[in-house]
């Protein structure tokens, strides 16, 4: 299941919002970036959702406040000073008259297990609802 939005703490709410309406509602939400993760994880605890146990949350980035959040955000981290790099020597290289080396470079992401994920359980609130 995909659901669009934009790549905001708002986005990741009503985004998530959507997906916690349908039946049955999913174990967990890989969310397209941390801040969308954010918003999404908002939306899972207003419906009584405990993160973590009930549902998974997972983002992309790990952006600083990933690790605060509450619970700390589950995330993909990208190498983004080796990006940065990488780019800058290409770049760099091109002014230069250069030919590249390599015109695509892939960077290997890091998984960083926090708590918002877990074993995926039954689907229901704190209160012993179905969401």
């Amino acid at each position: 299941m995909v659901v669009e939005g934009d790549l905001t703490q708002q986005g990741g709410y009503l985004a998530a919002q959507r997906l916690l309406s349908l039946s049955p509602c999913p174990t967990a939400i890989f969310a397209g970036s941390d801040l969308m993760a954010l918003g999404a994880l908002r939306a899972a605890q207003e419906r009584g959702l405990i993160v973590g146990r009930d549902i998974s949350i997972i983002g992309f980035d790990d952006i600083p406040l990933a690790s605060q959040a509450h619970p700390p955000l589950t995330t993909i981290h990208q190498p983004v000073y080796d990006i940065g790099r990488q780019v800058c020597h290409m770049l760099m290289a091109l002014l230069r008259g250069e030919p590249l080396a390599d015109c695509q470079v892939i960077l290997q992401p890091t998984l960083v297990v926090r708590e918002s994920t877990g074993a995926a359980q039954p689907l229901r609130t704190s209160e012993g609802r179905w969401c």
